[in-house]
């Protein structure tokens, strides 16, 4: 074989290859796990408010990502509520009656946030609440101690004259 057929030969399998890899650059793109993009505004301000169920993060179901793994983006299970999210409210339920459901499916812990009524109003009133009645409790407790460690003249019995006199004639002459 000589030198102009090889290299012949070269350009033809390099034009093959471009060709197939043309030709299976859709085919490939096609498999390729593609994030799955909300349609509607309301649907993503839901998800936002939903917690991602996977078990792997604690990212809302609307902002799961998972950098640094085999892929990037929203997993499975963030996807699948998006898209239920999407069909829900395609259907034009109400947004209470999503919520709902997903706390029925879920749990409480489903949400973002906890509610703002009732006894999870708690959650969102103690961390300012309590800070404020102990500086109470400190200051009723430090007030009640100066109180009592105030001192209080001296009481009992009147001392005689003569024998005070005499303790300091005393007093007077050991220090000579």
């Amino acid at each position: 074989m000589t030198k102009s057929t090889n290299s012949r030969s070269q350009n033809k399998t390099a034009s093959l290859v471009a060709l197939a890899m043309l030709v299976s650059a859709p085919l490939v793109a096609s498999l390729a796990p593609v994030a799955f993009a909300q349609n509607a505004p309301r649907a993503k301000k839901l998800a936002n408010g939903l917690k991602c169920m996977c078990g792997g993060c604690e990212d809302s179901a609307g902002q799961c990502s998972h950098p640094g793994g085999s892929f990037s983006g929203p997993c499975e299970t963030a996807r699948g509520m998006q898209k239920d999210l999407d069909d829900r409210v395609a259907k034009n339920e109400s947004d209470d009656a999503i919520l709902a459901a997903y706390v029925s499916q879920y749990g409480p812990a489903v949400l973002a946030d906890p509610p703002t009524k009732g006894f999870d109003l708690l959650a969102w009133v103690m961390p300012v609440l309590m800070p404020i009645l102990a500086l109470i409790l400190v200051w009723y407790v430090v007030r009640n101690w100066r109180k009592k460690s105030q001192l209080a003249p001296a009481g009992g019995p009147p001392i005689d004259a003569e024998f005070l006199a005499r303790a300091q004639r005393e007093a007077k002459g050991d220090l000579e």
